[in-house]
């Protein structure tokens, strides 16, 4: 499931809202979604996501990612052990001293 931007803001501490990192991440959720659209497109079954910020030390991470169900499923995995065969697309975006990015 692929959350609203509203979702995404409201999922940032309050104390950590700024005016900058408010619009940086609008910026970096508008350059996901129309990122994620395209590997959307290509997919045969696609299965999309964007999850709320989660706090990872000082950093919040918000995780995204394209699937396509319709690859077969092998022993594919990453170094987090996450298996990676009907991978598409994933990242996240990032809020890390005030400063938004994303990172694939």
């Amino acid at each position: 499931m692929i959350i609203t931007i509203e979702e995404l803001l409201n999922s940032i501490p309050e104390d950590r809202k700024t005016p900058e990192v408010i619009q940086g991440v609008k910026n970096m959720y508008t350059l996901e979604m129309e990122r994620m659209q395209r590997y959307i497109e290509q997919a045969e079954q696609p299965q999309a996501g964007l999850q709320p910020f989660r706090s990872a030390g000082s950093q919040l991470i918000a995780e995204l990612w394209v699937n396509d169900l319709g690859k077969p499923k092998k022993d594919q995995v990453n170094w987090h052990l996450q298996n990676t065969s009907q991978w598409l697309y994933a990242g996240c975006i990032l809020i890390d001293n005030n400063q938004v990015s994303t990172h694939h």
